[in-house]
C-alpha cells in the first residue's frame, strides 16, 4: 500500500429513468435529519483519508431539481470542502462509464474508493483493491437478488466476485477501491464493447489477470432500497 499516492472518493449519482422525468430521483431525497441520502451514503467514512470527492450527477437533473444547489448547500452544513460536483451533460449507459468520465472529466489520478449512493456502512478505507462486503445473515431485510456476492479464501484474498448469484454469505456492501485507477480503465477499455458492464465484472476480470482484490469488513450497514 502506497499511502502517498492521490486517494479520491467518487459518488456516482447519475442513473437514468423515465420516473425521474416526474420526480426527484430517490438518492437526492432527504432523511429524517435533513441529509440526503447521496451524502449520508459517504459519512460512515474516515473522509479525512481522500485528497478530493466527487459527486456526478446529470445535467437534467440539476436543471429540472437543483441538485448541484442543494448538494452545495449540504457540503457547506457538513464543512465539506473538498468536494466537487460534476456535472454529465448525457445520461451513460453504466455506472462504470458514469465513473469513467468522471475521470476523464477531472483527471483524476492515483486510487480511487466509488462508493454506492444508495448505501450507507462504516469501514476504515485505505488506497488498495478491495470490496466493501457485509453477510447477508446479518440483515433483517434483504432482497438477494439485487446484490453482487464475494467469495474469499482462507488468506482473506477475493476469488471471485458475481452478480446476483450467492456464491457465498458476503455481498458488496457498495464500495470499491483500486489502488491504480489505470488498471480500472484499461480494464474498461477491453470490456466496454461487451455491453451493460457492472463493477463487478470489472474486477472479476482483474482478478483473471493477476490482481488481488481483499475484502473490506463493514459494520451498520444500510440499504436505502428495502
Amino acid at each position: 500500500m502506497n499511502s502517498s499516492k492521490n486517494f479520491n472518493l467518487i459518488v456516482p449519482a447519475a442513473a437514468d429513468k423515465a420516473v425521474y422525468e416526474e420526480r426527484m430521483p430517490s438518492v437526492f431525497m432527504m432523511d429524517t435529519e435533513g441529509t440526503m441520502r447521496c451524502v449520508r451514503s459517504i459519512l460512515g467514512l474516515n473522509l479525512d483519508v481522500f485528497d478530493n470527492i466527487y459527486f456526478t450527477i446529470l445535467r437534467k437533473h440539476a436543471e429540472r431539481y437543483d441538485i448541484d444547489a442543494l448538494l452545495s448547500l449540504q457540503f457547506r452544513r457538513l464543512g465539506l470542502d473538498k468536494v466537487k460536483i460534476v456535472i454529465l451533460d448525457e445520461p451513460t449507459a453504466t455506472q462504470a462509464e458514469t465513473i469513467v468520465r468522471t475521470i476523464k472529466t477531472e483527471n483524476i489520478d492515483g486510487a480511487i474508493f466509488i462508493k454506492d449512493a444508495d448505501s450507507y456502512f462504516k469501514a476504515e478505507i485505505y488506497p488498495e483493491n478491495g470490496v466493501s462486503v457485509y453477510p447477508l445473515e446479518a440483515l433483517e431485510l434483504v432482497d438477494p437478488r439485487h446484490k453482487s456476492y464475494v467469495a474469499v479464501d482462507d488468506m482473506q484474498h477475493i476469488t471471485n466476485i458475481i452478480e446476483k448469484r450467492i456464491v457465498s454469505n458476503l455481498f458488496s456492501a457498495g464500495g470499491y477501491c483500486f489502488e491504480n485507477v489505470d488498471d480500472f480503465m484499461s480494464i474498461y477499455d477491453k470490456l466496454s464493447d461487451l455491453g451493460n458492464i457492472y463493477l463487478s465484472h470489472l474486477i472479476y476480470a482483474l482478478l483473471l489477470d493477476g490482481h488481488l482484490f481483499r475484502p473490506v469488513k463493514v459494520t451498520d450497514y444500510q440499504d436505502c432500497n428495502i
